[in-house]
């Protein structure tokens, strides 16, 4: 048995065996959450391809393997970077594609296994990360079909748009791109799709007189006399008086709103990495907090107040500046200023005075892909998965993303029956 009839039977067992473990965590997990296979699959991949070179038996002997072998991860490499910079796909695909490049740049039975010529004469269609695409990409093309089936069962059941509203086109392609799931059977813990809906964060300007007592995530920039009392885990940036000169009947909304924003703005730390700084809101939904910062600086009239991560309160006095993050506790007082987010929770005695946001309190379709930052998409979940069991929302549309390293398995068997299946059944034709 030579060294090229070892490779035919190593490499398909160890690349189908690689993908079905990542091709199941993707369905699974909406991510590999073990990166050693890429690794392993580079790493075995490379030794291969050294002894492919060196014992291949052709009539241009050293050269045409090492061509191929280079152009085939080259290719790989270019439609991986570019599909994810474009935000085609997300890093896991990528990974695969450069691993696929390394451990299989070559045919390991020369062609397909049904001995059919299709002649690919052009150096890139003959590329075997070329050929898989191809054929994961026909894959998917049956995976919206596949939920459209789910939704006609589901519609057979009753109304599939009865808790939201959305235009034609944005039903149309929730019916193709994703499905409806109970609320109640939303694990925060293994959230492995993304929201298709979402409820338009409230937005008021002008004055509140009363108490509140729940839950609010949102942002307030303003001035209120009062007292703070509960949980706040988020930014508290502003000044803290123990006396005021002017009662809140004699300021402006807007000029508040203005100086509320200066005293923000000269008193925000800026870091020179974005990435250092905490997503205070997801840390609060995990319940793991990174950091927890306080600063305080006082005179005999007035603190100065810097706070990133928990703050206990009370806040007690007159506060004027930015508060933004995740509350849940009493308040009783006045508030002056622009206060947008959602809130859960009840006031006995509270009144508003000033500009609502036109925006209804109903739930609207959001077409996604979940291909945003990894925390920019948890909080969203999170943050919506709590207004969802707030609402007492029944059901909801989610779209579970397409499993594409799952696709590449089958891309990738495919290819060693047919090759590039597309331009197979064209050669049939």
């Amino acid at each position: 048995m030579t060294f090229l009839d070892v490779y035919e039977i190593i490499v398909p067992i160890l690349t189908i065996a690689a993908l079905l473990y990542a091709g199941i965590e993707d369905i699974l997990f909406r991510e590999v959450r073990r990166e050693i296979v890429w690794i392993l699959m580079i790493g075995i991949g490379v030794i291969l391809d050294i002894l492919y070179i060196v014992f291949f038996v052709g009539d241009y002997s050293f050269y045409e393997p090492l061509a191929e072998v280079l152009l085939t991860i080259v290719i790989g490499f270019i439609f991986g970077f570019v599909l994810f910079y474009f935000g085609v796909w997300g890093g896991a695909d990528t990974k695969a594609l450069w691993a696929l490049a390394v451990l299989t740049p070559v045919h390991p039975f020369g062609g397909n296994i049904l001995g059919v010529d299709i002649g690919q004469e052009i150096l890139i269609l003959n590329s075997s990360v070329f050929s898989i695409l191809i054929n994961s990409g026909l894959i998917a093309l049956f995976y919206p079909l596949f939920l459209m089936i789910v939704n006609i069962v589901t519609a057979s059941k009753g109304s599939l748009f009865n808790e939201v509203r959305g235009s034609t086109s944005e039903k149309i392609r929730c019916f193709l791109f994703g499905y409806k799931k109970k609320v109640h059977k939303i694990n925060y813990d293994r959230m492995h799709f993304d929201f298709l809906e979402e409820l338009p964060r409230k937005q008021f300007q002008g004055k509140f007189s009363g108490n509140f007592e729940g839950k609010a995530d949102g942002k307030f920039i303003g001035i209120f006399q009062g007292k703070i009392k509960g949980e706040f885990t988020g930014t508290i940036i502003g000044k803290l008086f123990k006396s005021f000169d002017k009662s809140l009947s004699e300021l402006n909304a807007e000029e508040v709103i203005k100086d509320a924003k200066k005293i923000t703005e000269a008193h925000t730390i800026e870091s020179d990495d974005e990435d250092e700084k905490p997503n205070l809101v997801l840390l609060k939904y995990r319940e793991l907090f990174a950091k927890e910062k306080k600063e305080l600086h006082s005179t005999d009239n007035e603190t100065i107040i810097f706070s990133e991560g928990i703050f206990h309160g009370p806040i007690e006095g007159v506060f004027i500046g930015t508060i933004d993050g995740f509350f849940t506790g009493k308040f009783n007082g006045d508030l002056l200023g622009m206060l947008e987010g959602d809130f859960d929770g009840t006031s006995s005695k509270g009144k508003l005075s000033g500009e609502k946001s036109v925006a209804e309190n109903e739930w609207q379709l959001k077409l996604r892909f979940g291909l945003d930052d990894e925390d920019v998409m948890e909080r969203r979940q999170l943050r919506t998965l709590w207004q969802l069991q707030s609402h007492k929302k029944e059901t909801v549309w989610v779209t579970p993303g397409l499993p594409f390293v799952f696709f590449m398995l089958i891309g990738y068997i495919l290819y060693l029956i047919f090759d590039n299946l597309a331009i197979f059944l064209f050669s049939l034709a």
